[in-house]
């Protein structure tokens, strides 16, 4: 035999036997996100997180013998009574029962202060993953970037990381945790993951695909241009539904949306001799509202729950004298507003408040606030912050209030009067008795823990609290419990908006 044909032989011989013991394999991942503690179900989402976690298990239970992951991309945490009973427990105790492989936490995870969310991390070890945040205190050991899990034969390298924005979202945050950007932390450890040479590779990320992202707020896009190796984008945080698409050159992008009233199914084919995915698929699977509970859900957090159906029906007023509108411009001609800065001005001893709308939820004369209410119009964990202005820092910050007043987070301006313009403001006066304005002194002022952060749309507002002249202080005051103590202090109140900015 010729060397040529005896070469060519062998080497189609070795081509077969790789083709033998190559192995296609097959893996399911199942992916939950922003749940925001839907204990019960509502109108967002009919269909209660209990009767997801029964959907996930029918759905694990339907797919023997090949294996599955469950993966959760964060905002578990907040929600009404029970999930604050539980300080964040409730959802997260769910997701135990649920059998969930990875927690990756979001920014909504840290609505009840940073201490809870520590302890919920510890809650959630070992499975919690998240390699571009880190606590700075040493009594918290640091979480883990990524983690290989092995599933049907197959390496499957899931990696976490939380939203990179969050120091825009919460003050003081870089006091308490290091945070890396997403693309950051990829360039770090990508050369790591990939030595171990994983058959696929899962980017689980509380952030979302965006067709336009001016702030930057997410960086899928960026991720999916810059790290082909990564096959699949579990994301999150936007809310909106994504049953799979292709994004850069390489990836797979799904999203489930929101309230878990749906959860994606990837099925993935895997070549683990090549050690690449063959084959992706996916869809958006709806939980049914008719679906059972999971009683072993159920018996995780019974206690709070009923706590909650106690606590929900609990008045926090008398009989409203009149009807208190959601509707209007803060600051303008909304009483809803209006309401709440009068209630963060007096707990917190403030001449001046700056607030908006967070729920448009009406209030009817007559009717009788309840904790459940309560909540609905105050849905977030907000705390109040003080600060000390000046006239001419105060009208900086109106200006750039005003640029944003047709944006669901613009604040208005209450006990003070003022001339309002995009490019310029000017103070008329203070108080109801329309004071003179000194422009020598700094006025105590209040707004939400969350306004003050600037959320990155406030840079004028960042630069002013950052000063130390001006003394901004988280007093630790929640701002629902200041709404329940202006209840409960003027029950026989008629709320009559004042137009306390003009334009």
């Amino acid at each position: 035999m010729l060397p040529s044909m005896r070469n060519l032989l062998f080497s189609l011989l070795i081509s077969l036997l790789a083709m033998l013991s190559a192995e296609e394999v097959q893996v399911r991942i199942l992916h939950t996100s922003d749940l925001h503690g839907n204990l019960q179900g509502g109108a967002e989402a009919p269909a209660s997180l209990l009767q997801l976690s029964s959907e996930v298990k029918r759905v694990r239970a339907e797919c023997p013998p090949h294996p599955v992951l469950l993966i959760d991309t964060a905002d578990t945490m907040p929600a009404p009574l029970p999930a604050l009973l539980s300080r964040g427990i409730a959802p997260l105790a769910i997701l135990k029962a649920m059998g969930c492989d990875a927690w990756i936490p979001g920014n909504h995870d840290f609505d009840y202060g940073f201490d809870a969310f520590l302890s919920a991390a510890e809650f959630m070890r070992p499975n919690i993953l998240c390699g571009n945040l880190q606590p700075r205190s040493s009594a918290y050991a640091n979480y883990p970037a990524w983690r290989l899990y092995d599933c049907n034969g197959a390496r499957i390298a899931v990696i976490g990381a939380t939203a990179s924005y969050m120091h825009h979202w919460f003050l003081n945050f870089s006091l308490v945790f290091d945070l890396q950007s997403a693309v950051d932390m990829l360039r770090r450890i990508l050369p790591e993951i990939l030595s171990a040479k994983p058959d696929a590779i899962v980017l689980a990320l509380h952030q979302g695909w965006l067709e336009q992202d001016a702030r930057k707020v997410n960086e899928v896009q960026q991720i999916s241009r810059e790290f082909p190796e990564i096959d699949l984008i579990l994301g999150a945080h936007t809310h909106r539904p994504f049953a799979g698409r292709s994004i850069g050159s390489h990836t797979w992008y799904v999203q489930p949306g929101a309230h878990g009233e749906f959860f994606s199914q990837v099925d993935l084919k895997i070549d683990t001799a090549k050690h690449i995915v063959t084959e992706i698929s996916s869809k958006l699977v709806r939980v049914p509202r008719d679906a059972p509970k999971d009683p072993q859900a159920e018996a995780a957090i019974a206690q709070w729950l009923e706590q909650a159906d106690v606590l929900a029906k609990e008045a926090v007023s008398a009989p409203l004298p009149g009807a208190i509108s959601a509707k209007g411009r803060p600051g303008i001609g909304c009483a809803q507003s209006e309401m709440l800065c009068q209630a963060i001005a007096e707990a917190s001893g403030c001449e001046i408040a700056l607030h908006g709308i967070l729920a448009k939820i009406p209030l009817e004369k007559g009717e009788v606030v309840t904790r459940e209410k309560l909540f609905q119009i105050i849905p977030y964990e907000n705390t109040i912050v003080t600060c000390e202005l000046t006239p001419a820092e105060l009208e900086r910050i109106l200006s750039e209030q005003w640029t944003l007043r047709k944006v669901y987070t613009f604040c208005g301006l209450w006990g003070a009067t003022a001339l309002v313009g995009e490019k310029h403001s000017r103070l008329l006066s203070i108080g109801i008795s329309k004071e003179a304005v000194d422009p020598g002194k700094r006025y105590r002022v209040a707004l939400n823990s969350h306004t003050a952060a600037g959320g990155g749309r406030t840079p004028v507002l960042t630069e002013i609290l950052l000063n130390p002249a001006a003394h901004a202080t988280d007093t630790g005051i929640s701002t629902r419990k200041a709404l329940e103590q202006w209840f409960r202090h003027h029950p026989d109140t008629v709320v009559t908006p004042q137009v306390w900015m003009k334009n």
